[in-house]
């Protein structure tokens, strides 16, 4: 069970990294075209992806297509605040604003990480659960065994029978 635990936190660990070095270099592509302070946000919440965008500048539509043309990781929902001013974007104002992505989109992550955990999940408790039926039949076997010898020792005259003494 440990390592199966294990073995999950390994996996979040680099999907995380991967996530972390895209983040990386969407914030150098806004920095190049001349914002400052950027700072940014990926986050998922019930299966939906939020990108949050905060920066210096004059054009947040300008950065949706940086993020749009450069980001491989899925979107849903993009917001950009520059010098305190908010303007949000779905997934389909981005395509229709922008076309078709220029960068091939990963996969959906959250779906195939959830899906490949609860996948490990039941295997683990197939495995718990056979190991817990062979104990049960090992113990059975034991006690049955441990019936039979005492059935086939010999009863001597002058000794008491095995057993529970004979009530009074």
């Amino acid at each position: 069970m440990r390592r199966m635990a294990l073995l999950v936190l390994l996996c979040a660990t680099l999907v995380g990294c991967a996530a972390i070095a895209d983040l990386a270099t969407l914030q150098s592509h806004i920095q190049d075209a001349g914002y400052k302070n950027v700072s940014l946000h990926h986050r998922s919440h019930n299966g939906t992806d939020f990108l949050e965008i905060t920066a210096s500048g004059s054009d947040p539509d300008k950065v949706a297509e940086i993020v749009w043309d450069t980001y491989p990781e899925h979107l849903d929902h993009v917001s950009i605040t520059l010098n305190g001013t908010q303007k949000d974007y779905s997934e389909a104002d981005l395509r229709s604003a922008f076309g078709e992505r220029q960068v091939t989109e990963k996969p959906d992550d959250d779906t195939d990480v959830m899906k490949s955990v609860i996948t490990w999940l039941i295997v683990g408790a197939v495995v718990v659960l056979l190991l817990v039926a062979g104990v049960i039949i090992l113990i059975v076997m034991l006690v049955r065994r441990s019936d039979r010898r005492k059935a086939r020792q010999p009863h001597h005259p002058g000794r008491p029978p095995a057993g529970p003494p004979p009530s009074a």
